[in-house]
């Protein structure tokens, strides 16, 4: 490549990265083998199409399981739609997992890159979305990703990833992180399959403002963070069996439930937390994304309607109201300190008394707070002053204890909160 067309390659791309930065995101996952649903799905009401996933075999070939996935594209750039094609995923095959640990070390990388480079170009998509998660993120993951920034740059393409709420893995450098063009919170599964003795809701508004709030203290510049939000809820009315279940399928059951995020033990994001948030990412951050939109109601209770409508500021259709079976769904108080008990009303009328047991000490507090969780849930905590910045957050296992070294903060007002599901609940603390 000359000079030149270097020059022009890189300006281009800067002219792009900037560009996402004033634009207002409505990023959508569709796995491959959802594309029976292509045409369902509103296109239109997106900015972004992640299509999942692509893997190498291992020569580094990049394909999506052998399915072709250029119809998929050419609808959604017909749509005005930027397409990426998203590597990797939460779930890897034996053989990708060994592929990809080979590939993104320092000697295979550049040959890796080129492939992927050619998968870009041969389906006109207009980034790569990287989808590598916690023990895939490893030593070579920094170089990988500033490797794959430069090549796609110069393509004027763009780079973006899906990453934890509240982590960044400890392979992702500060300039890996910041050499994406934005990254997709995936704010959701804070309890589900994996940990059935914790039924609650799993992407509660709460955790949305914890994973805005991380990242931005990560120095993550907030037009470049995009909220992630659950087209699906978590089901734990069978003890040792939880399930998952489509937002589609819920909606289906009863039309009223798109008004709820619960209904009995079934936890999800209906229409009122989904504009909740997106009003949220829009004062806070750079746009939203939805996981994944198979899985959406197509049709007057869309939640990526609901996104769409509320990011462009936009009345949202009436609906139909909530019906008895909503009516009786879980409601739970919001605010109190950690002492006070909750009843909840169940679904059945039953009545269930909540208390989180956490002991914080000292208070009044001068150099240490030590924090113990008693509880047998996982709890996030921050701490806060008195104009609500975060100083310092946590994520606590059951019955685990955490110290905070305050010496350098100054006397005054502070607040821990610590938040359970929907609930967050706060005690002022006073510094002497």
């Amino acid at each position: 490549m000359n000079l030149r067309v270097s020059l022009m390659a890189v300006l281009l791309s800067t002219s792009i990265s900037h560009g996402l930065a004033q634009e207002n995101r409505v990023v959508g996952y569709l796995p491959y083998y959802r594309f029976e649903n292509l045409s369902q799905i509103e296109l239109e009401h997106l900015t972004h199409l992640c299509i999942a996933f692509a893997n190498p075999d291992a020569q580094g070939n990049i394909s999506m399981d052998g399915v072709d996935i250029w119809p998929a594209v050419q609808r959604a750039h017909e749509a005005n739609v930027k397409v990426l094609a998203s590597l990797a995923g939460g779930a890897l095959r034996p053989e990708w997992a060994e592929a990809w640990a080979r590939l993104m070390q320092p000697r295979y990388r550049s040959g890796f890159i080129k492939k992927i480079i050619q998968f870009t170009l041969a389906y006109q998509l207009d980034g790569i979305d990287v989808d590598l998660e916690w023990k895939y993120v490893n030593s070579n993951y920094s170089g990988f990703v500033l490797e794959l920034r430069d090549s796609l740059h110069a393509y004027g393409k763009l780079m973006t990833a899906a990453v934890p709420a509240i982590h960044r893995y400890k392979h992702m450098s500060k300039e890996a992180m910041l050499a994406f063009d934005f990254l997709n919170l995936m704010a959701y599964d804070l309890t589900g399959q994996f940990d059935p003795g914790r039924p609650g809701p799993h992407s509660p508004y709460s955790l949305a403002e914890a994973g805005i709030r991380y990242w931005k203290n990560q120095g993550m510049p907030a037009d470049r963070l995009v909220l992630g939000m659950p087209l699906y809820g978590w089901d734990f009315s069978t003890p040792g069996a939880v399930r998952s279940v489509n937002y589609g399928d819920i909606v289906a059951a009863n039309p009223a439930y798109a008004h709820s995020d619960q209904v009995g033990k079934l936890y999800y994001n209906g229409i009122k937390t989904v504009a909740a948030k997106t009003e949220l990412a829009k004062r806070e951050a750079g746009g939203v994304m939805l996981w994944e939109l198979g899985k959406d109601a197509h049709n007057e209770y869309s939640l990526l309607r609901t996104a769409y409508h509320t990011m462009k500021g936009e009345p949202l259709e009436p609906t139909p109201l909530p019906t008895a079976p909503f009516l009786d769904s879980i409601e739970v108080i919001a605010e109190a300190d950690f002492t006070d008990e909750f009843s909840l009303s169940g679904a059945a009328g039953d009545i269930e008394t909540l208390r989180l047991d956490i002991d914080i000490h000292p208070n009044p507090f001068q150099d240490t707070l030590k924090i113990t969780n008693k509880e047998e849930r996982a709890l996030q905590l921050v701490l806060s002053d008195k104009n609500g910045r975060p100083l310092f957050e946590a994520f606590m296992r059951p019955n685990s204890t955490i110290n905070w070294e305050t010496s350098s903060f100054p006397p005054g007002q502070y607040t821990v909160s610590a938040m359970l599901g929907s609930q967050q609940l706060s005690r002022t603390l006073k510094k002497i």
